[in-house]
């Protein structure tokens, strides 16, 4: 009885997924290094993880469209709904609470002007009352700088400085499956299950294919380098978005 309590929340909570890596709008192919990959089901996540309640973690899971462990929990209301663990000792069957009285506890939700300054957190808003967006990728977390009466600054994991309101929800500590980035493909067989195809340079292209193509022997690409397309690349006059930012020394903090 509870197996079968458990499958049929779970059909309710796992939708289909279309993979359109590499085409556009008009299902046009676009990204020639995107295509296939496994055919994998959504798990439809709390991201907002706006109350207070005492929960029920049934069962610890890995999903195919993230690389954090998520979690299937029971709250004391009857409700149930999928959760990305935060890292800890989690276990099958295991109680915990999260919520905005107990922010100093690995896992549990709040406010950024409730908690202390110098923590971790993860999980965050970028707008008050909307789904969290940021750092939610496997062995992430931010750094908690300084705070004033309005908004908060964040170190996040790339180095960038983010100043966010102060009553944008976060929780403590940082993802789960903090392993993630030692995993090893092995084999070209596994990449194309993840949804990329072989990247073949310009210069082994014929000239029908690429500007690069062509030509007898080992060949160099020309002076002006192009995209298969014919326009100019990796010019140091071209205006890209890194350019601008880097103009603009948004960038304050180095990457560790």
């Amino acid at each position: 009885m509870y197996n079968f309590l458990i499958n049929k929340v779970k059909k309710q909570l796992i939708v289909g997924f279309s993979n359109r890596a590499g085409k556009n709008f008009f299902g046009r192919k676009t990204i020639f290094t995107q295509s296939g990959g496994l055919k994998f089901k959504l798990r439809l996540i709390d991201f907002k993880r706006n109350f207070v309640s005492n929960n029920l973690l049934l069962l610890i899971e890995k999903d195919l469209n993230r690389t954090a462990l998520v979690g299937l929990i029971c709250s004391n209301n009857g409700l149930f709904s999928y959760i990305l663990l935060s890292s800890g000792n989690y276990k099958e069957n295991s109680t915990f609470i999260y919520g905005f009285s107990n922010y100093n506890k690995i896992g549990s939700s709040s406010f950024l002007n409730s908690i202390p300054t110098g923590n971790i957190v993860h999980h965050i808003e970028y707008i008050p009352t909307k789904s969290c967006k940021l750092s939610r990728a496997a062995g992430v977390s931010s750094f908690l700088i300084s705070r004033d009466a309005n908004y908060s600054f964040l170190k996040m994991n790339s180095g960038w400085l983010l100043k966010l309101s102060n009553y944008c929800i976060c929780i403590s500590g940082y993802v789960s499956n903090e392993n993630h980035y030692i995993t090893r493909i092995n084999k070209a067989g596994n990449k194309r299950k993840l949804g990329f195809r072989p990247t073949v340079r310009g210069i082994a292209k014929n000239p029908c294919d690429h500007p690069h193509g062509g030509g007898e022997g080992r060949g160099s690409p020309p002076k002006a380098q192009k995209t298969p397309w014919g326009k100019l690349t990796k010019v140091p006059t071209k205006i890209t978005k890194n350019f601008y930012l880097k103009k603009k020394k948004f960038k304050i903090f180095k990457k560790n």
